[in-house]
């Protein structure tokens, strides 16, 4: 009956009568940006206990995982926040690995 479905992953366009429809989908987060974090933090974690750099090091595998999923659990992204934002007074001294953390944190809130 002239109307045209179009299905891309979890967008869905109609276009009926001739109308022309342009749309943009982005299914995958900048996984650049986020590699670029979480390499800074991993190469700066010297000078912290090995107990603090285990449970980083398995938050940050956490929340690059949650967040290469096409849907992440917004409530994981939050209880990965939850346990970094202590490791930021951990951090305190170490000025680079600080504002790592903080621009890990800035980047997982676009995504809850």
């Amino acid at each position: 009956d002239g109307v045209i479905f179009n299905i891309s992953g979890g967008q869905v366009n109609f276009a009926r009568d001739n109308a022309n429809i342009s749309a943009t989908q982005t299914n995958r987060l900048c996984n650049k940006e986020l590699d670029i974090i979480l390499k800074a933090i991993e190469n700066n974690l010297t000078g912290l206990k090995q107990g603090e750099i285990d449970k980083i090091t398995t938050d940050l595998n956490i929340i690059k995982d949650e967040l290469k999923k096409p849907t992440p659990e917004k409530n994981k992204l939050k209880d990965c926040i939850t346990m970094i934002a202590p490791m930021m007074t951990i951090a305190n001294g170490l000025p680079v690995l600080e504002a790592n953390l903080q621009k890990l944190i800035e980047f997982v809130m676009q995504y809850i």
